[in-house]
């Protein structure tokens, strides 16, 4: 059996230090592949503290010349004003984007997240907004006796763009029937800033941090942490096709409360 070590990346959100940091860790574990799960660049002002360093430009380019597999976030949507096509929790007018803040803000119902209240442009090149534009909201890939679902988030809000959080196993009835469509055993997420890992099986749901963990013989959905330097512990995730064992790997960074920024 072909053992495959995968690099999995999620909300780099244009910090493009911790970006290098990352891979200069997945370099050390000689990893295979590297799969991002979307939210490239997004900097939200209350979140994060490098805003003189942010480059969405350099992260879009880095991720898009190193990444094998790459998946869209709803922040990457926003910079680009499109639309998910999974969006089950709201039914978006065709206007959307043209529509005014407070306008948006009202139809929604607190249903989605909407970004500008605190959310700087990415500044993106054409190029760059091109990519995103045509990066997929989820991605099956198949390895030697298993396939595996990405997406930045779980169905039916696969790109995470409502404000709907998954906290118990029911929440993810949908996602599961995903699964099931394309025989997918396991699937890997982003987009909640876990603090380490946060896994949830047909059967149970359980928080270990960054730690190792042996994925079960059932569907399991697996959410792991930012690659950011902002108000949760960053890291990285591991996972190993062969033996089937997923690993978040801390990248250390300090942390800040957003609550006592001042902008």
């Amino acid at each position: 059996m072909i053992n495959i070590i995968i690099g999995i990346l999620s909300d780099i959100h244009e910090d493009v230090d911790r970006l290098k940091m990352a891979f200069k860790v997945l370099e050390k574990n000689n990893v295979d592949e590297i799969v991002c799960l979307g939210d490239i660049v997004g900097f939200s002002v209350p979140y994060y503290t490098y805003l003189s360093k942010r480059d969405a430009n350099k992260v879009v380019e880095m991720i898009r010349d190193t990444c094998s597999i790459v998946v869209i976030g709803n922040h990457d949507l926003y910079s680009i004003r499109k639309i998910p096509i999974h969006r089950s929790f709201f039914d978006y007018p065709n206007n959307w984007y043209r529509l005014e803040f407070l306008e948006r803000k009202r139809i929604s119902e607190s249903k989605l997240f909407l970004y500008e209240d605190n959310e700087l442009s990415a500044l993106l090149t054409k190029k760059n907004r091109e990519y995103l534009f045509s990066l997929p909201e989820y991605v099956v890939s198949k390895y030697e006796n298993h396939n595996v679902l990405f997406s930045h988030y779980a169905f039916p809000d696969c790109t995470g763009s409502s404000t709907h959080v998954i906290n118990k196993v029911k929440d993810l009835s949908l996602h599961f029937e995903i699964m099931r469509k394309f025989d997918c055993k396991y699937s890997f997420s982003g987009n909640d800033h876990f603090e380490g890992l946060k896994i949830f099986s047909t059967s149970f749901a359980k928080s270990i941090g960054f730690e190792k963990f042996i994925m079960p013989n059932e569907l399991t959905w697996v959410h792991g942490p930012t690659v950011s330097k902002g108000t949760f512990k960053n890291g990285i995730m591991l996972y190993d096709t062969k033996n089937r064992i997923i690993e978040a790997i801390p990248l250390h960074s300090k942390t800040h409360n957003s609550n006592f920024l001042n902008y």
